[in-house]
């Protein structure tokens, strides 16, 4: 009696054992990696502050205007016309601008920095606030003309390329 209640328990343990290790390993490969996720065209949506330091004036303000927009990506090419497209070929990352594949992306820490660099070395980065197939908002550290944080949301698909390189 004891022998078969042992058998019955180990068999019970292994099919337990082996549907929880099948549920384990389908959640990993099924389970969205943030690198696929971010690859691909992004428009950008808008520019917003998120949190601003001691300034009146920039607390009223909920938009960006496009001048510190600018100012804020002047060393990055790559995304000054709104459209940030990253794309992957094998070990490869890089932010596609035209012909100027320099800029690199990589995902930092949990997957919650994006950090771009240029000859291996650290241009910009971003903390990815929310990251989904349809929008990305990123937080960047404004040291300009005020001290702030902005909040940059992307639309995943850019906008239609109806001129052909020539």
């Amino acid at each position: 009696m004891l022998i078969t209640k042992r058998k019955i328990l180990a068999r019970f343990n292994f099919v337990f054992l082996a549907l929880l290790l099948f549920g384990a390993s389908s959640m990993v490969m099924l389970y969205e990696n943030p690198e696929r996720l971010l690859e691909g065209e992004w428009e950008e949506q808008g520019w917003y502050f998120e949190k601003v330091e001691k300034s009146p004036t920039f607390k009223k303000q909920a938009i960006i205007h496009e001048e510190i927009k600018d100012a804020a990506i002047a060393h990055l090419p790559p995304l000054q016309d709104g459209l940030w497209h990253f794309e992957r070929m094998g070990e490869k990352n890089f932010v596609a601008h035209h012909k100027d594949k320099q800029y690199n992306w990589f995902l930092k820490g949990r997957g919650h920095i994006l950090e771009l660099r240029k000859n291996n070395e650290l241009v910009e980065s971003f903390i990815i606030q929310k990251l989904n197939k349809n929008q990305l908002v990123l937080h960047l550290n404004l040291d300009m003309q005020t001290k702030g944080i902005a909040r940059i949301v992307l639309k995943k698909g850019g906008k239609e390329k109806y001129a052909k390189e020539i």
